[in-house]
């Protein structure tokens, strides 16, 4: 099995997004999708398919992982959204995703979101820790480059809430 997932290794619930290539979106070809919802030690399946090679983009929510890349999101996190990078609603707010890229010889592939590094296994090649921002959005605006090959691959449905 090929798949994108996402590891809560936090005390508390988590609430992520993220973006994939999408050749059907335009002019910016990401598609982004959420909120999963990820309990203490758990592992959600966010992406079915061939990640190698691939950049994703991903935001979560209880310390806040943010990154440079602009979008806008659903303000509330009880709302699904699949949307192109470019589409926002009334009620979104603009947030910053960082970039995920993965090596083309990955299979599977796991962002496991961490507090802190004492909390975390050793590093691998298929897996990233991902730890909180530090600071403050720091005004840089960014948005992803024309993926350079499409995946073949699908996003997994956010999986209703508990």
């Amino acid at each position: 099995m090929m798949s994108l997932f996402f590891t809560n290794s936090t005390s508390n619930t988590i609430y992520a997004a993220y973006a994939y290539p999408d050749s059907d979106c335009h002019p910016t070809n990401y598609s982004k999708m959420g909120w999963h919802r990820i309990e203490p030690g758990d592992t959600r399946e966010v992406w079915s398919g061939s990640v190698g090679a691939t950049i994703f983009y991903y935001y979560a929510e209880d310390h806040s992982w943010r990154g440079t890349y602009r979008t806008r999101l659903p303000r509330s996190t009880s709302s699904d959204f699949h949307w192109c990078w470019n589409y926002s609603s009334g009620s979104s707010r603009r947030v910053g995703m960082r970039r995920l890229p993965i090596d083309d010889s990955i299979v599977n592939f796991t962002l496991e979101f961490i507090t802190s590094t004492s909390k975390s296994k050793p590093v691998s090649k298929t897996t990233h820790k991902a730890l909180p921002s530090k600071s403050a959005d720091s005004g840089i605006r960014r948005i992803p480059k024309r993926p350079t090959r499409f995946k073949k691959g699908t996003p997994v449905p956010v999986k209703s809430k508990r």
